[in-house]
């Protein structure tokens, strides 16, 4: 046998294939991660916009739909759409850290957002709105007293409604009997039909139901905002404030508010909703 004249640490024709196939691996993983940044974002990658349920699920898709398209055409990234049954699932996954990427809310939940999670607002639907305790108007209801140990429905916390009722009856012992609706048109109809003695409902909503009588109606609160997680970058969050900004100014963006009977989108800031979360405390999970 002949004593081999390799150096020691000379490489292998084996381990030099090795070596060059690694090489490879590494440009081609390079290249593919430069070709994934070049077209636009998969159906996985989309903007998931959820929205509080305080309207059924198909009346709200109906109405926030072309919004929803209108934010992805300008954006070049689909907006989607996630909606919840009731305020139960809504709120599990709001306190559970929002899994989503945009939320339009109502003032208590969009300032908890801002306090708890860092979300950050971005704009608001232009107004204020107030919640009305009603009753049918053959039930002679003239004060809030009146209703203690009696049946009052509401959509279950953290509504807007049940905060509400809940700084209408402070006293724990002193309380209605709630019924947990799923939406603010189920709270109307269960007053109407005679299911609770009142309910607590958006003053707008009101006037759409004959028969119903506001009894009380509240100090007006901030109208929906939209705020945006902390995990989206400042291009996208930047580029979605402008297109939610630019209904106003473009002439579709102004057709699809006044088809859907949606007020104008102005801006807004964590600060405009700043304290609005105490309206949460004692609320579970908060």
């Amino acid at each position: 046998m002949h004593a081999s004249t390799r150096p020691a640490n000379a490489a292998t024709p084996a381990t030099q294939r090795q070596g060059q196939a690694s090489r490879l691996l590494a440009l081609l993983a390079g290249a593919a991660a430069l070709l994934a940044s070049a077209f636009p974002a998969t159906a996985e990658d989309s903007l998931k916009m959820a929205i509080a349920p305080f309207l059924p699920e198909a009346e709200l898709n109906e109405a926030y739909a072309p919004v929803a398209d209108y934010l992805s055409r300008r954006l070049g990234e689909t907006v989607e759409l996630q909606l919840f049954p009731n305020y139960l699932s809504f709120w599990e996954a709001t306190r559970g850290g929002s899994d989503f990427d945009i939320a339009l809310d109502a003032a208590p939940v969009t300032d908890f957002r801002v306090q708890r999670q860092n979300w950050q607002v971005i704009a608001r639907f232009d107004g204020e709105v107030t919640q009305s305790l009603v009753t049918r108007e053959d039930d002679l209801i003239l004060s809030p007293k009146e209703l203690v140990n009696k049946r009052v429905a509401v959509q279950p916390s953290p509504s807007v409604g049940a905060l509400v009722l809940y700084q209408l009856f402070p006293n724990p012992v002193q309380q209605p009997v709630l019924v947990f609706e799923r939406t603010n048109r189920d709270v109307a109809t269960a007053v109407i039909e005679g299911k609770a003695k009142a309910g607590v409902i958006p003053t707008p909503l009101v006037g759409g139901y004959p028969g119903l009588y506001p009894v009380i109606t509240t100090e007006p609160l901030p109208f929906l905002g939209f705020s945006v997680s902390p995990e989206l970058n400042k291009r996208t969050r930047d580029a979605l404030q402008q297109a939610l900004l630019s209904f106003a100014e473009t002439e579709e963006g102004q057709r699809i508010l006044e088809e859907q009977q949606l007020t104008d989108i102005v801006p807004a800031t964590n600060r405009y909703y700043a304290g609005n979360a105490e309206l949460l405390v004692g609320t579970y999970g908060y």
